[in-house]
């Protein structure tokens, strides 16, 4: 039987994950629009709500689960539709629309630890004189963490991660279209470097190299914000 805390923590982060896809997703469709495409916003893609993002198991079964075991996650959100004809330079804006997401969780990174910062400066989070108020501060540590952690993941240069797009959008012309042929093969690499670790039971040097990336990288915005 679960803990209710743990029950409690589960929700949580799967709530604070729901709302930087959100944003993540958003990113997406804005861009597109942006560039010549109003594919996503004719369909209602372009929006904050998070139920016009929610996948069933990518967006909340997978990512609870993970999140009730312990252990790390991963889920998706509905692919925002895109239209390539309707781009004037499809392979370069394709590339920036797929950057977009992590761009948009990097952004968000640096409002939570703003945030944050304006609420230790200004006294209304006494971190070392309050129980609540350190665990208000530790839950938005761990939603900036999140957010880098959705970029990081998201970059990795594998169909149908945002990455893959991004590298196939810098590569030459020639390079690109024989990186383009992997994509078929991306999903299957994708699922067996998340749980073939887990099955066979050693470590997953992916998860632990992105954990470093996503720390890194927060440490480093933590302290241009001024709360490192």
């Amino acid at each position: 039987m679960f803990n209710p805390n743990a029950i409690w923590q589960a929700i949580l982060i799967v709530t604070q994950f729901i709302i930087l896809l959100t944003f993540h997703e958003w990113g997406h469709a804005k861009s597109a629009n942006m560039l010549g495409d109003p594919t996503a916003r004719d369909q209602g893609r372009m929006s904050l709500n998070p139920a016009v993002h929610i996948d069933p198991i990518g967006t909340l079964f997978l990512p609870l689960i993970g999140s009730l075991f312990g252990g790390g996650f991963f889920g998706w959100a509905k692919p925002v539709p895109v239209n390539p004809y309707n781009l004037r330079h499809p392979r370069r804006d394709i590339m920036l629309i797929a950057a977009a997401g992590p761009f948009m969780n990097i952004v968000l990174t640096f409002i939570i630890l703003g945030i944050l910062k304006l609420l230790l400066v200004f006294g209304v989070l006494e971190v070392t004189e309050s129980v609540v108020h350190f665990r208000i501060k530790r839950e938005l540590v761990l939603s900036a963490f999140i957010s880098v952690f959705l970029a990081a993941f998201n970059m990795l240069p594998l169909f149908p991660l945002d990455g893959f797009s991004v590298v196939n959008g810098l590569l030459p012309e020639n390079a690109s279209r024989q990186f383009s042929k992997l994509a078929p093969y991306g999903m299957p690499i994708l699922i067996a470097l998340i749980f073939l670790p887990y099955i066979i039971g050693i470590p997953n040097y992916i998860f632990i190299f992105l954990r470093y990336i996503s720390t890194e990288t927060l440490d480093f915005i933590g302290k241009i914000v001024g709360v490192r």
